[in-house]
């Protein structure tokens, strides 16, 4: 298992669009935050989705999917392999963005306790909503559709969610997906 995570890691490093979406996430996480307040988990996991839908997308888009099953045949293996990397990949990734968000719009007299462990819950959706992403890649094997499912998907709960929480008398500006 360690190989196939070690392989998994290889193949999302020399991706372009893995790069492309981590310098996107450093920079846009951040400038969301100093732009409009906390919506920076929101800006972060919109590259999130494209990032986790673009793990086992690529294979399946170049075709080197085959490849892979046929160097190991347990399926179950490789794709759990993914799915640790998409795991790590967004946990650390959001760790970092997510942190220099906060830094960007916490006022100083803000106690450290709690901006961790608003970071905490931020990082934890955001490893969920990549772990859908990744997901739906698998169900649909096309970046672009699943990119779009997922996105679509994870929008849509989020209105509900608040349309509910108004409905209920709830301040949606102080619950977690207006973040």
């Amino acid at each position: 298992m360690i190989r196939l995570v070690a392989a998994e890691w290889l193949k999302l490093r020399t991706l372009k669009s893995f790069w492309i979406c981590a310098g996107t996430a450093l920079v846009l996480t951040p400038a969301a935050a100093a732009l409009s307040g906390l919506l920076a988990a929101g800006v972060f996991q919109t590259v999130i989705i494209v990032l986790a839908a673009v793990v086992p997308g690529s294979e399946y888009a170049s075709g080197t999917i085959r490849t892979t099953f046929l160097a190991t045949p347990r399926r179950t293996a490789v794709m759990a392999a993914k799915a640790l990397v998409v795991t790590v990949v967004a946990a650390v990734l959001g760790a970092v963005c997510l942190m220099l968000a906060y830094v960007v719009v916490t006022p100083a007299d803000v106690h450290y306790g709690t901006v961790v462990g608003r970071s905490a819950v931020d990082i934890g959706y955001c490893v969920l909503v990549a772990l859908f992403a990744f997901a739906v890649t698998l169900a649909v094997k096309h970046t672009a559709s699943a990119v779009s499912l997922a996105l679509s998907a994870v929008l849509l709960v989020r209105l509900v969610l608040m349309v509910v929480s108004m409905m209920l008398g709830a301040d949606p500006s102080t619950a977690f997906w207006n973040l």
